[in-house]
């Protein structure tokens, strides 16, 4: 027989959560116990009643004949006129199970409506379950939409770091092939004779002609010139034995027209070559402005146009250094960055078994 106090079909079946904490793996698995503990309500709720069903039908059964049974007694106990002693105890009884069928019936109509009321509950967990059917296709809708976001947010952020160390490898890789493998230049500067204001002879410019292209080498004009090398930074000619064996290899000179004088110079990196030419021409006005009253004509030196660079080296090789670097590097950080993806790989497996802390 069921009870008023009968224990709800519907209960409970995940612990609560704070709503902050809840993640879509927990509301997905919350939405699945619910829906498991409906369909056992749903079992359970039927079985209940069709037992009450059967009850019911009982109980009518019963009371229809012991309404007729006392309504005989009653019938016959009027017509007589004193009822006997045993009769009175019978009617005393049938009383009394009056009252208990009364009562049964009376708590068959709580019943009733206890399982009414459960089965108002059950409607509003259909509607609850239709409503989280909806909130987890939405969820999922959502998940696979940030799935999707991240991915192209991965694949952009790859591509941007691979294009950026590319980059810096290409730029390193130049600056390192650069050291080790300068290009080669030709730089260029005039030397003409100075008159002071007066137009001179051909004959003081032959002599001054003579002079300049006879001191290129001169261990006076070495020793001058090596000293301003070495004071601006330019250790390999330093010393005048070196300066004069570069002089020597890679200066050419040549003379357009009388009182002018064009030298040129060869050497590796743009830079180091014009500082290197620049510092040899103004050692040499400086000389020879110094000896010109020694001369015939006295003519002085000045400086035509300053060292300029030729554009075009004479050769270049640092595109194959930069290349063979470059590929180098990119082979090292590769398998630097293949051991460190396997790294993260494998302690990102043992943390989701919980074998590594977070």
């Amino acid at each position: 027989m069921l009870e008023p106090d009968q224990k709800p079909i519907f209960e409970s079946v995940s612990p609560a959560r704070p709503e902050g904490d809840v993640s879509p793996a927990d509301k997905l698995a919350d939405v699945e116990a619910r829906l498991r503990a409906v369909e056992r309500a749903e079992a359970e709720l039927e079985r209940r009643e069709r037992e009450f069903a059967e009850m019911s039908a009982t109980m009518a059964h019963e009371l229809r004949e012991h309404a007729e049974a006392i309504k005989a007694k009653e019938r016959e106990t009027t017509q007589r006129a004193v009822m006997p002693e045993h009769l009175q105890r019978r009617r005393a009884r049938l009383a009394r199970v009056r009252r208990a069928l009364r009562d049964r019936y009376l708590r068959f109509e709580r019943a009733e409506a206890v399982l009414e009321e459960r089965a108002r509950e059950a409607d509003q967990v259909l509607a609850h379950r239709r409503e989280l059917s909806k909130l987890a296709a939405d969820l999922e809708k959502r998940e696979k939409r940030v799935i999707a976001k991240q991915s192209r947010y991965k694949i952009v952020s790859m591509m941007f770091y691979m294009i950026a160390s590319l980059g810096v490898i290409s730029v390193l890789s130049w600056a390192i092939a650069d050291q080790i493998a300068p290009a080669r230049y030709a730089v260029t500067a005039e030397l003409v004779a100075d008159g002071r204001g007066r137009t001179l002879s051909p004959d003081e410019l032959d002599e001054w002609q003579r002079y300049h292209t006879s001191i290129l080498t001169n261990p006076s004009l070495m020793e001058l010139a090596s000293d301003r090398m070495g004071k601006r930074g330019i250790e390999a000619l330093a010393r005048p034995g070196d300066l004069a064996a570069t002089i020597k290899a890679n200066l050419s000179s040549s003379s357009p027209e009388p009182g002018r004088l064009v030298l040129e110079l060869r050497g590796d990196g743009a830079g180091l070559t014009r500082r290197s030419l620049d510092t040899y021409v103004v050692s040499i006005v400086s000389l020879a402005n110094g000896t010109k009253d020694q001369r015939a004509g006295g003519a002085g030196t000045k400086v035509g146009f300053d060292a300029k660079v030729d554009p075009d080296p004479l050769t270049d090789d640092r595109l194959e250094y930069a290349g063979m670097i470059a590929g180098g590097i990119s082979v090292v950080f590769g398998f630097g960055g293949f051991l460190a993806y396997r790294r993260l790989r494998a302690q990102h497996a043992a943390y989701e078994q919980g074998l590594i802390g977070a």
